[in-house]
């Protein structure tokens, strides 16, 4: 007999804890706009409106969209392996450090096919080696990844201040702690279309190509199997060492390249709120998109939409604040967290299992 508890531990249970997320998170928000006297229709309305109304409000939408879809492809194998990867945020971070690091030395000022690929390089390798600080404890020791992993964001935003405060700190002299602007040739040209939406955007297209095709391969069957039993995986040549330290390379290299867009192309410096979080949200959007290329694009352009459109809301829905967008990001953000508790209270049985 098919039951609710057979489906859940079945082949649909990804997309059942998607759509459950889905489903809870707009539900706590549907009651927060009904206990604020607002009128859900007219709420919905002015978010679509405020989100895709016009194409300024597109354009920022998917510039916005951007870097979460990046660093959603990026976690996916990580988590299609069942490694809880939640050092994105610090991953961010250490990658603009290092890419702006490159961009305000003389490689900085070579022409832009040449400063760009060097940027982006600083901006990979940044995130990968810190994506080590989580992976390497829990492949050596059994060390909780969640845990090393929020440390590690902790350690990148204090390392961010204090070069901010030191040797990477604008010489100009400012009121608040900022970085030196890139030169020119450092900086992602943005597309001749309304907003701020960056070439960064083709960057990310042409990697959500790579993961639909990955996404069929033999390679990502065998992080399937991973994440089930370790034994099998390794009957199929897959060890712990390259599916934990390669998948969560992968994700750092991932975050990585997202910082490098934001400050060569969002922002233009380096700043403190560099990774604004990005990195705790495009894990949301991987979650939400059961880490398949296509549905982590629609989850990144509907979390995003949560921001852009918010203003659209309490636009039509005056006694409906524009915080509702915050609001839902962080309901689904608590429903994902749960999602990923459960997800590693299994992992952590069947690792018993194995031994």
């Amino acid at each position: 007999m098919l039951t609710i508890r057979g489906l859940a531990a079945g082949p649909l249970r990804p997309y059942l804890v998607s759509t459950l997320c889905v489903v809870g998170g707009f539900a706590v928000v549907a009651l927060v706009v009904a206990a604020t006297d607002g009128d859900l229709t007219v709420a919905v309305t002015g978010w679509m409106h405020g989100a895709f109304g016009t194409p300024y409000a597109t354009a920022q939408t998917i510039a916005y969209a951007t870097p979460l879809v990046l660093i959603a492809l990026g976690s996916s194998p990580a988590l299609r392996a069942g490694v809880i990867v939640v050092g994105a945020e610090g991953q961010v971070i250490t990658g603009a450090i290092l890419a702006a690091a490159l961009a305000i030395s003389p490689l900085g000022e070579l022409p832009a096919i040449v400063a760009l690929p060097i940027g982006a390089a600083g901006g990979i390798l940044g995130g990968a080696v810190w994506s080590m600080i989580p992976a390497v404890p829990l492949l050596r020791w059994r060390v909780n990844e969640i845990l090393s992993g929020l440390m590690a964001n902790y350690l990148a935003i204090q390392l961010l201040a204090y070069l901010l405060r030191t040797s990477m700190r604008d010489p100009e002299g400012h009121s608040t702690p900022r970085g030196a602007d890139l030169p020119d040739p450092s900086r992602i040209p943005f597309l001749p279309l309304p907003g701020r939406l960056t070439a960064g955007v083709v960057v990310v297209l042409a990697l959500v190509v790579v993961g639909i095709w990955w996404h069929r391969s033999r390679a990502a069957r065998v992080l399937d199997i991973f994440a089930e039993s370790r034994w099998l995986a390794g009957r199929l040549d897959l060890s712990p060492a390259r599916a934990i330290l390669g998948t969560t390379a992968v994700s750092g290299a991932a975050a990585g390249l997202a910082g490098w867009m934001q400050v060569a192309g969002v922002d233009g410096r380096l700043t403190p709120g560099v990774a604004g979080g990005i990195g705790f949200t495009g894990l949301v959007v991987a979650v939400l998109g059961r880490s398949r290329p296509v549905p982590i694009v629609v989850a990144g352009l509907i979390m995003a939409s949560l921001t852009t459109g918010s203003n659209g809301i309490q636009l039509l829905s005056p006694g409906t604040p524009a915080s509702i967008g915050a609001v839902t990001q962080g309901v689904l953000l608590l429903a994902v967290a749960m999602a990923l508790a459960l997800t590693q209270r299994n992992r952590a049985r069947r690792g018993a299992a194995d031994d």
